[in-house]
């Protein structure tokens, strides 16, 4: 019969077609931007960064669930490909949650202005710094990650957790006995999530406070209401990233937390949580960025359109 995990597995193939297309798609106007362009631009490198990372964190999101659908869990030994497939799972999230962060600081020190001269200087060079922290993230992400590729079966590992079938019986992978589990976790819960909500809270609420201040002036002023209603998309936008990021980020804590202290949670809200994230964050940005929303539109034409975005040209 057709029972809940097959129901689970199908949502998930459902959300990994949308989030594959959406984020290629991301991915596929950026790379073309630079190749024609010759240069490099640091949003388009941060989109690109966060749509691949989104893809493949997507892909293996399913696979994951697919691979503990057919009973992996339940065999003699645990399977090398398995703990690959969670290494890359992990390092693509962590690589996904650090971009989009970046790309707030980026937004945020590009719109706001600044009175010391530190904050000037560090505005001026902040796409110098970002493209080496893109790759110091990649780099910081694998690493972070590698004991996953360690797991395996103990001896006495078996749970008392029992399939519907009656026929498999769950077993836990363990780490290395040179992993300390509870400090490890905590650490890697703590980069993977508490610090980029750190850099991705304040940085957006910034940005949102001031383009409201700026939009109200505006206002006043009587400035052009197409121009006033794309700062207050941007606004909207960017309150909704925000809110899948912490949803995101607080279901995957919740789940790690509730593993070391208690029973453990089902790994299926947590595969469903992030590919319903790889989606959303990549449909806000479609919406969000300019060269984004004029190939879409270029795509799927539907007759003149005078509401056109004129947010700042690297929005």
């Amino acid at each position: 019969m057709f029972g809940s995990a097959d129901l689970k597995l199908c949502s998930t193939a459902i959300l990994l077609v949308l989030g594959v297309l959406t984020n290629v798609f991301n991915l596929g106007v950026m790379l073309s931007q630079q190749w024609r362009s010759r240069s490099v631009n640091t949003m388009a490198v941060i989109i690109s960064f966060i749509s691949l990372g989104n893809t493949v964190l997507q892909v293996s999101t399913f696979v994951l669930m697919a691979m503990v659908w057919a009973g992996v869990l339940c065999w003699p030994d645990l399977p090398f490909f398995f703990c690959v497939i969670l290494f890359v799972w992990l390092s693509s999230s962590s690589v996904s949650f650090w971009s989009v962060a970046w790309l707030n600081v980026f937004y945020c020190m590009r719109v706001l202005s600044f009175s010391l001269v530190l904050l000037r200087a560090l505005k001026n060079s902040i796409s110098s710094i970002l493209k080496v922290t893109l790759v110091v993230t990649l780099l910081t992400s694998c690493m972070m990650f590698t004991p996953f590729l360690f797991l395996h079966f103990g001896i006495r590992s078996l749970a008392p957790n029992v399939t519907e079938n009656t026929a498999c019986v769950i077993r836990k992978p363990l780490f290395p006995n040179w992993v300390d589990v509870n400090i490890y976790v905590i650490t890697f819960i703590c980069y993977l999530t508490l610090m980029p909500l750190m850099i991705m809270l304040p940085t957006s609420l910034s940005m949102i406070i001031y383009l409201c201040k700026h939009t109200l002036s505006m206002q006043k002023k009587s400035s052009s209401f197409h121009t006033v209603q794309s700062y207050l998309l941007i606004c909207r936008l960017t309150v909704a990233l925000v809110w899948v990021y912490l949803t995101t980020l607080l279901t995957i804590s919740l789940y790690y937390f509730h593993a070391i202290f208690a029973s453990g949670l089902s790994a299926d809200m947590l595969f469903l949580g992030l590919s319903f994230y790889c989606v959303a964050s990549a449909i806000l940005l479609t919406c969000s960025n300019k060269n984004l929303r004029e190939k879409l539109r270029a795509l799927f034409p539907r007759g003149k359109n005078t509401n056109t975005l004129r947010v700042c040209q690297e929005c």
